[in-house]
């Protein structure tokens, strides 16, 4: 048997074990950030945890191959070189890698495309909000309601549009507990939709370089049940 044939067991006897092991340790670690409270991290989160599994397969190919190979062809003690692989099955080796880096990508990047459309294919929304960014603060208005706020509330189970400007920098929205980011551009207006679905109060951050005060540039989202929310509404406004 041509050493390359015996490689391919050994590699994927050690590629599988490999992985086997990085999953049970990624069963203990929380990658994402604190609790998921919108359909969108749902969303988002099964969309990262999909590439992560396809991230570690990879990763522990690649080092059962570099370790089969640091074994097995390591200079002797003569310090002459290793073994070589005398039946290499050469251009089909390279023609397979590339073949299956291309479809990994393209997979990967029609997998991505799905799952975004899945956050934006739908415009429609039951409640509108304008935020406006201001170093170092967030300024929050419901056109509806014709209501100003100190804080981002939203109806727990209602599909908000959060229409977004800056009136200086660039600043970006951020509330990792909904897996969402948008940027807040001078003379422009973004938008981001979100469907809260655990109430609750939650952080906003701003995740764009900002100034001198970036880092103290935080807000908060209070989501609450939707019998609740002209009340509170009412309750935050100035």
């Amino acid at each position: 048997m041509s050493d390359w044939k015996k490689a391919v067991p050994l590699v994927a006897l050690a590629s599988a074990a490999l992985a086997l092991l990085l999953f049970n340790v990624l069963g203990w670690v929380h990658l994402m950030p604190g609790v998921q409270a919108a359909r969108e991290a749902a969303i988002i989160d099964s969309a990262f945890d999909n590439v992560i599994r396809v991230t570690v397969v990879i990763f522990a190919v690649v080092v059962a191959v570099i370790l089969y190979i640091v074994v097995f062809f390591r200079a002797g003690p003569d310090e002459g070189e290793g073994a070589k692989f005398d039946s290499s099955p050469g251009k089909m080796v390279e023609i397979v890698w590339l073949a299956a880096s291309c479809v990994l990508t393209f997979g990967l990047a029609a997998y991505g495309t799905e799952e975004f459309l899945h956050l934006r294919h739908d415009s429609h929304a039951e409640l509108d909000v304008q935020v406006k960014a201001a170093q170092w603060s967030w300024e929050f208005f419901y056109p509806a309601q014709n209501v100003n706020a100190a804080e981002l509330v939203l109806p727990r189970g209602k599909r908000a549009r959060i229409s977004i400007t800056s009136e200086d920098v660039v600043h970006a929205l951020w509330v990792p507990a909904f897996r969402l980011k948008q940027d807040a551009l001078p003379g422009r207006v973004t938008t981001l939709y979100v469907t809260p679905t655990v109430a609750g109060e939650y952080e906003i951050v701003c995740a764009e370089l900002c100034g001198l005060d970036h880092t103290l540039m935080r807000g908060k989202v209070v989501v609450v049940e939707p019998e609740e929310f002209e009340g509170k509404l009412k309750g935050e406004a100035w």
